[in-house]
């Protein structure tokens, strides 16, 4: 019996040998300092309009930071007829504006980089591109609900197109109160203070381009722009996008859908396969070293819709939350007012009894902050 299982046990102990050699292998992809400035934003010629330019360092897959803004750099926009705007970044975010321009849509403009560490970046010499007026915004939904653009240019001049959006929803507390506190005092809810209502506002994050150059006039019908899934939050009571529609250049537009491609139509062996980028914005101080992103001039337009809950079918408008955990505490009788609980998870919730005592409840339930935004409403709204 033995001399049967001792086959097995060889087996076994090769099998450990081999485990024991593992070692980890990391991609020189991984692992190699791949510090690559990146430049995010477009040269605004709208009138009185500022313009933003975003820059940001790349960074390798097992790196923690969600965002690597390049700080301190020195950038300026410049045209052809020699004049010179400079952005600068207050909030020392990497966010970089200038003041309120009125550029010349007839001349042609550049963006100077210089970084901290002495690099010089300079982009192409651009015309400003003039964006037509967006006709409308519609949407369908199915079962989930997907908004669409229509526009065209008249005079066939566009043809290739760019879109961001700004989307704006509010939502509520599940739970509403008539009462607020601040700074240890308990006191009436009002338009001011009140915690029942809030908007949340994000940027759209994806790549969204589209182009007549297939069509006999400069028509675009029903762009897809954001698709919602079913009883997502953003319209459990009311829902509005903003988009901005940016005309590019032919040589733009194949940068943006190239970009567009390699990070959002990956996945399969059938699907486009990463390749090269190569942008508008040239390193001076290292030629060879890479620089991400296209620096465009244009004019924009833009067109806002409102979409409300009652509007949609089969879109649930209750919110998810966990069970109100409540608790009766007693108060001060000589300041009913007072408010001295001292589980900062909690908030008053309402006053019971002749003799006030006072219910208070996990702020999940009576704070709508707790889910995101701000209880200010928005100017649009």
């Amino acid at each position: 019996m033995i001399k049967k299982l001792r086959p097995y046990y060889l087996l076994l102990f090769v099998s450990f040998l081999l485990l024991m050699c593992k070692k980890k292998y990391d991609p020189p992809a991984i692992v190699a300092v791949n510090s690559y400035l990146v430049v995010d934003g477009f040269i605004n010629a709208n009138p009185n309009e500022a313009t933003t330019i975003i820059l940001s360092r790349t960074k390798n897959l097992n790196d923690s930071l969600p965002n690597i803004p390049e700080l301190h750099a020195q950038i300026s926009i410049m045209s052809n007829a020699g004049n010179v705007y400079p952005l600068t970044d207050p909030s020392n975010s990497g966010n970089y504006s200038s003041a309120f321009l009125n550029l010349n849509a007839n001349n042609q403009y550049q963006l100077k980089i210089i970084t901290a560490d002495g690099h010089n970046y300079l982009s192409d010499l651009v015309p400003v591109k003039k964006s037509p007026p967006i006709d409308s915004l519609t949407w369908q939904q199915d079962s989930s609900l997907t908004v669409y653009l229509n526009s065209h240019d008249p005079n066939n001049n566009t043809i290739y197109y760019k879109w961001n959006y700004i989307e704006t929803w509010e939502h509520y507390s599940p739970v509403q109160t008539f009462w607020v506190q601040n700074h240890g005092v308990i006191t009436y809810a009002d338009a001011s203070n009140q915690t029942d209502s809030c908007w949340t506002t994000a940027n759209s994050t994806t790549i969204i381009t589209g182009s007549s150059v297939a069509l006999a006039q400069d028509i675009i019908s029903r762009a897809p722009i954001t698709t919602i899934a079913q009883n997502d939050v953003r319209i459990k009571a009311r829902y509005s996008i903003l988009v901005q529609q940016i005309p590019l250049t032919v040589n733009a537009y194949n940068y943006w859908l190239l970009i567009q491609k390699n990070s959002q139509e990956l996945g399969t062996l059938f699907d486009p396969q990463p390749s090269q980028l190569t942008g508008n914005i040239h390193p001076l101080s290292n030629p060879n070293e890479p620089v991400i992103g296209y620096i465009t001039a244009a004019t924009t337009t833009q067109k806002r819709i409102f979409i409300s809950n009652s509007q949609l079918n089969n879109w649930d408008w209750r919110i998810s939350y966990n069970a109100c955990d409540t608790k009766l505490i007693g108060t001060d009788p000589l300041n009913t007012f007072a408010y001295t609980y001292t589980d900062t998870a909690y908030a008053p919730w309402y006053f019971t009894g002749f003799t006030p005592l006072l219910y208070v409840t996990k702020k999940t339930c009576i704070d709508c902050r707790e889910y995101g935004g701000v209880t200010t409403r928005p100017t649009f709204w």
